[in-house]
């Protein structure tokens, strides 16, 4: 039992749960539990991996403010386990092959309109059971649309397959070589970058914009803007890219205001956008992503021309898996991002209510609250004296680093999605005994030398100058454009399959990922040496 004294786990807990730093790295409120832990994630993914015939479900389970995941096995009934676990592979043989037509025309035509519609609807316009009725329904098609998501899960299987095949047929000296040839294609993240790009070369080129951004803090700057006719125009320009890309935040939590609702985050961005040259524009890097991709994959057939049977497996294999770089970063943008934020709003309404009937002391606080206790808060409960200990005890818990996992690892059968998360969550290396190297896992080849910069999350975004090593928790697409200024991403938390890993490898960069340890032993200003290859931090300096 992997567990410790600061951390009481119920004694009648069974099982294996992993805690999911990589989607909640801090402790969750009583609303994200509520609404993405036990509802969207735990039911959606349940949902699609039962539909998909898996002999597993994914649930979360909250232990002390901190979301942990793990795998549960999902009852057979009259089928039987044997004959489930037949149709499952039937079942990905049908959909894997497919997974870029059914994102394409079924799942993605189904998500845009209910989040459009969450954007333009008047929420202050319902009576309180009309907003109570559409939250609960919202919730609903929030669920739904971790369905798709975890139906979307699977085209990693197809990436990892693919890896799999290529390194046992052409042996790379680099092991990240087979991700290099799933990447190099068109996403909304890139397309998000490009926004940021243009918007801080209109900076650049224009004197008195170029001075306010260099001069001023970040906080500030909104206000300095309206002062003049460029900063004006500039602000429309990036109001209209808030409209489009700021409806996304850092992490997986409803009480994380949106980029639209705090510009600071993306206006950190562009500061140090200001500060490279055109070899960090998004276009070049997406450039010799493609370029790179077409001489492996035109090396990789030509190696196999003489082997027909062996050439038609390598493109059934690369047919199923070339979506997975498009699908990941795009269902991000549409389900993730924009499908969460969106939520934000019937619960802000309803939190303005509460704290108007005196439940609650402040709109904000509604995120202290379950769906229950805001119901029973609008019938005129005092929830006060509650969100105030659920404060206090997210504050107390914030001060505690959980254990990475709980409970002992299971013997099961090999299923192919469990693989995949396990490349996606990376299992860390043994830790080293050398206290000036941090291991873990090589997610993009290349050594460079750098200056730490630790960026806990994206309202620090300002620190990193070009040629710095971003230390941080993970990453996620809105931290995307950061990779255009960091010279190597050191992670505590992915795999090869992970964002932090595929970013890294699209933008040419090193990479180690899964070290555990690395915001915690690692300091701002000290010198490190990063070995994407072997995943290995050097430190040089302290």
């Amino acid at each position: 039992m992997t567990t410790q004294s600061n951390f009481p786990i119920p004694a009648d807990f069974q099982g294996f749960v992993l805690w999911d730093k990589m989607h909640c790295p801090r402790p969750v409120t009583a609303m994200t539990e509520d609404v993405f832990c036990l509802t969207g994630i735990t039911k959606g993914f349940t949902a699609a991996m039962d539909e998909f015939a898996s002999p597993l479900g994914l649930a979360y389970q909250v232990f002390n403010t901190y979301a942990y995941a793990g795998f549960v096995p999902l009852d057979p009934g009259a089928e039987g386990m044997e004959a489930r676990i037949e149709r499952y592979k039937k079942t990905l043989g049908d959909v894997l092959p497919r997974m870029g037509e059914l994102w394409a025309n079924e799942w993605l035509p189904s998500i845009r309109p209910q989040v459009d519609e969450a954007i333009k609807r008047d929420y202050k316009s319902l009576s309180d059971d009309a907003l109570v009725e559409t939250f609960d329904k919202m919730v609903v098609e929030f669920t739904e649309r971790y369905v798709a998501h975890g139906k979307i899960n699977y085209v990693g299987v197809s990436a990892s397959w693919f890896a799999d095949f290529y390194n046992e047929t052409f042996s790379p000296d680099d092991p990240t070589e087979a991700y290099q040839v799933l990447q190099g294609f068109p996403t909304r993240s890139l397309d998000a970058g490009r926004g940021l790009w243009k918007l801080s070369r209109a900076i650049n080129n224009t004197a008195t914009l170029n001075k306010l951004f260099d001069e001023s803090d970040t906080k500030d700057l909104i206000g300095l803007l309206e002062g003049s006719d460029e900063g004006k125009a500039w602000l429309k320009d990036f109001n209209a890219y808030l409209d489009e890309f700021g409806w996304r935040s850092d992490v997986f939590e409803f009480a994380d205001r949106t980029w639209r609702e705090n510009p600071i985050i993306p206006l950190n961005t562009l500061q140090g956008y200001m500060r490279i040259g055109e070899d960090g524009n998004p276009e070049t890097k997406y450039l010799a992503a493609v370029k790179l991709r077409e001489q492996l994959l035109a090396k990789a057939r030509e190696k196999l021309a003489g082997d027909p049977a062996k050439l038609a497996e390598f493109n059934h294999h690369y047919d199923g898996a070339k979506h997975y770089l498009t699908i990941t970063e795009d269902h991000n943008y549409y389900i993730d991002q924009r499908g969460n934020a969106v939520m934000r709003l019937p619960m802000l309404e309803l939190g303005s209510r509460l704290a108007a009937k005196g439940s609650i002391a402040d709109a904000n606080d509604v995120f202290h609250l379950n769906r229950e206790d805001v119901k029973s808060g609008l019938k005129g409960t005092d929830h006060k004296a509650l969100v105030a200990s659920r404060k206090a005890d997210l504050a107390e818990w914030a001060k505690i680093v959980p254990p990475p996992t709980i409970g002992e690892m299971p013997d099961a059968p090999p299923d192919p999605f469990v693989e995949f998360i396990n490349k996606m969550f990376g299992v860390p290396p043994e830790p080293s005994l050398d206290p000036d190297v941090i291991k873990g896992i090589g997610a993009s080849a290349g050594t460079v030398q750098g200056t730490v910069k630790v960026v806990h999350d994206l309202t620090e975004a300002s620190k990193l100058t070009p040629g710095d090593i971003m230390v941080c928790e993970m990453t996620m697409p809105p931290w995307t454009p950061l990779f255009s200024i960091a010279a190597a991403v050191v992670a505590d938390t992915g795999g090869v399959l992970s964002h932090c890993a595929i970013v890294s490898r699209e933008y040419g960069m090193p990479c180690v990922v899964a070290t555990l340890i690395g915001t915690n032993a690692l300091k701002d200003g000290m010198t490190v040496t990063v070995d994407g290859a072997q995943g290995v931090v050097r430190i040089d300096k302290r």
